[in-house]
């Protein structure tokens, strides 16, 4: 019995007649190996009555709608349909879900193909091209924004000055409230906190997350629906943890104000999710948001890693040091998903929700780290769980979309835009029960932008409409916080600058630092590899140095109760020893991003950074929260030589951009100026490595003779 080859590239063809019938002609193999061309009409239709390029475009039309229905059917039957046991609310819920998956697709098309494909005629073929332009229409989902964002203030009502776009904080007029918080049991705790004034990230990104800005106050229809996808830049120390926790803080308590006398919430599993690299930055956003959380620990943090010494070393922050004494809907309650989950429910603050039977107000945020979230965003049947979460932010996105993080915050994504399929373009967006497209917000301190294939050609290919924020400060060379100008010492062998670093953690520092004198200053002392860590640590410690060490191979435990010792130090503070603290902390580069360490006055480089994105990094560790307090010590070695001129003559083009304004490149009108001005921005890139940079304007300046 023959096969036939169904290869349309090669062995089959479409050929229609001059009475444009249309045939597929395919090549047929006997068992005897000859060959037999087969001619099928599929249409016969004379020329006067059926124009084949309509059935051709009908057939298309048909088979490409087709596919969304499928797999809309497949999220029903193996996901949505769990909402079917929660309480009535949320079977409306259920329904509405499965409705919204049919609609998408199955209305229009059934009446395309019964009312239209069936009766044709040959003068009606401008209206047949209309009607499917119409039916294509209908499912093709519209976004209101533009994919090129301006830059502005994030509501008319806050004037943020422009001429001090390289600053920390907002215009000096500009409050939390002006800026748009609403609720005033938020206002009162950041009062109480101390904070009366926004930085300029905080400041430009609150209306634009929670969608209050112009351009989605002025959007309408369904485009309301599509919420507003944000990535966030700015310098590190700016304050950007709080830039996306501020909106979702205030849009919580007023949903809790509002549901408190009309019912639950609109969520289940919980309100947002907050992505992180690793533990130690998990544990760094729980540090930033209990205190504005309300409640004692115990009622904020329902669920957490790191056991009882996580939980002591919070319990200062709450806002309350017992429990039961602070109204229930003023509480944010947020947990930590660990990891080795096999479903959702197997997270005790998920079956413990209202919303599947339980006691408990669900978890408003939740964070957690790709690695933990990742497998549960592969499964079609866990669905719900991502239709469920309004807000996903995505914090040190430049580091989770690169090396080996990239995979499992792809896994977390595939379950965002499996939920997003069933967004129905046409429900009435102020509809409770309405599912809304997930909001993604990207916060980074660095963007690599060169090349194709970085993080920033990344967020601008899959989220094209999301509104960009930047601060005019961000991937400086000189870090803001930075009072003194770097200083840069070419030492050769280990050894030697071991003395040097025991030497300035033994001095005490003269009126001007001209003696490099650290004793008693907060240092933060880097190093490339976790030997080398080792190594200094106990060679400090020898010399009669107070330190401690800090990498990955030391445990989650110690590591916390390392840092927790680090915190708490304060210079010319007579209680260090009765508190425990320490002035030194020897670490690599797992505490140069995301840790808030106040009162950092030094950063020491003892081996220079093996790329720019962790130089950054390692020196904006001092000098946070708008203090302009920090220095910078930096030991190379004559093969680093060639590469630390390059970036010392960034830092001096850099401190002339912020005095002068973002124009004074342009005045570089001799040949020399320019000459350097690309040299440094070509050798400055946040993608490539240092040795990369290194050998690339060697390879130029040979290409130049």
């Amino acid at each position: 019995m023959g096969t036939a080859n169904y290869d349309c590239g090669s062995n089959s063809r479409f050929s229609t007649s001059a009475s444009s019938s249309i045939s597929l002609t395919t090549t047929t193999t006997t068992t005897t190996g000859e060959k037999r061309k087969i001619t099928r009409t599929i249409v016969s239709r004379s020329s006067s009555s059926r124009p084949p390029i309509i059935f051709v475009t009908a057939i298309l039309a048909i088979v490409t709608m087709t596919m969304p229905i499928l797999s809309a059917t497949l999220m029903i039957k193996r996901g949505v349909l769990v909402s079917a046991a929660r309480e009535g609310r949320h079977i409306t819920r259920s329904i509405s879900s499965i409705r919204t998956a049919r609609q998408f697709g199955t209305t229009s098309i059934s009446a395309f193909v019964a009312g239209k494909v069936s009766s044709f005629p040959d003068t009606q073929s401008n209206e047949i091209l209309s009607s499917l332009s119409s039916v294509l229409h209908q499912h093709r989902r519209t976004r209101p924004f533009s994919s090129k964002s301006i830059i502005e203030a994030s509501n008319e009502n806050v004037d943020i000055d422009s001429n001090d776009d390289d600053g920390f904080f907002a215009g000096s007029d500009v409050t939390f409230e002006s800026m748009g918080v609403q609720s005033p049991v938020l206002l009162k705790r950041l009062n109480n906190l101390g904070l009366t004034q926004p930085t300029q990230i905080q400041a430009k990104t609150f209306a634009k997350i929670l969608g209050t800005d112009n351009d989605s106050l002025e959007a309408e229809g369904s485009s309301r629906l599509w919420a507003n996808d944000v990535t966030i830049g700015a310098e590190t120390g700016s304050g950007k943890t709080l830039a996306y926790l501020l909106p979702l803080l205030d849009s919580i308590l007023q949903e809790k104000a509002e549901s408190a006398t009309n019912g639950l919430p609109s969520y289940d599993y919980a309100r947002a999710i907050v992505l992180v690299p690793n533990k130690e930055l998990v544990q760094q956003v729980l540090r930033m948001a209990v205190p504005l959380c309300g409640g004692s620990i115990e009622e904020t943090v329902v669920w957490a890693q790191g056991g009882n010494a996580l939980m002591e070393q919070l319990s200062p922050l709450a806002a309350s040091q017992k429990a039961g004494e602070t109204d229930p809907s003023t509480i944010v309650r947020m947990a930590v998903m660990p990891g080795a989950l096999k479903e959702p429910m197997d997270f005790k603050p998920f079956r413990d929700s209202i919303g599947f039977g339980g006691d408990d107000p669900p978890v408003d945020i939740l964070v957690s780290t790709p690695a933990a979230l990742g497998p549960l965003g592969l499964p079609p049947k866990f669905i719900d769980l991502f239709a469920d979460v309004k807000t996903l932010v995505v914090d040190e996105a430049d580091m989770l979309l690169d090396g080996g993080y990239i995979r499992s915050l792809e896994n977390v994504l595939i379950g965002f835009r499996r939920a997003d399929r069933l967004v129905d373009p046409n429900a009435d967006p102020d509809d409770d029960q309405t599912i809304q497209k997930t909001q993604h917000v990207f916060c980074a301190a660095t963007l690599p932008d060169v090349g194709l294939k970085s993080v920033n050609a990344y967020l601008e290919k899959r989220f094209p409409y999301a509104k960009r924020i930047e601060t005019g400060n961000m991937h400086n060379a000189k870090h803001y916080g930075l009072s003194q100008a770097t200083k840069w010492y070419q030492v050769e062998t280990k050894k030697e600058r071991m003395e040097r670093l025991a030497e300035m953690l033994l001095t005490v520092p003269d009126d001007g630092n001209s003696n490099d004198g650290l004793k008693g200053e907060k240092t933060m002392v880097f190093l490339n590899s976790v030997g080398d860590v080792e190594a200094v640590h106990q060679a400090l410690v020898d010399r009669g140095v107070n330190a401690v060490p800090y990498h990955a191979k030391v445990s989650l435990n110690e590591r916390s109760e390392n840092l927790d010792r680090f915190r708490r130090y304060t210079e010319g503070g007579d209680d260090a020893v009765k508190n425990d603290a320490v002035p030194v902390l020897i670490c690599t580069d797992l505490a140069s991003r995301g840790l808030d360490v106040p009162g950092v006055t030094a950063v020491v480089q003892l081996q220079f950074s093996g790329n720019v994105v962790s130089h950054l990094h390692r020196m904006g560790r001092c000098g946070r929260a708008g203090q302009r307090t920090g220095r910078g010590i930096i030991f190379y070695d004559e093969k680093e030589a060639e590469l630390i001129e390059v970036v010392q003559e960034a830092e001096t083009q850099q401190e002339k951009m912020q005095l002068e304004g973002q124009e004074v490149d342009d005045r570089l009108d001799d040949d020399d100026g320019k000459a350097k001005k690309g040299k440094v921005q070509k050798a400055f890139s946040r993608k490539r490595g240092f040795t990369k940079k290194r050998k690339k304007l060697r390879r130029e300046e040979t290409e130049s003779y």
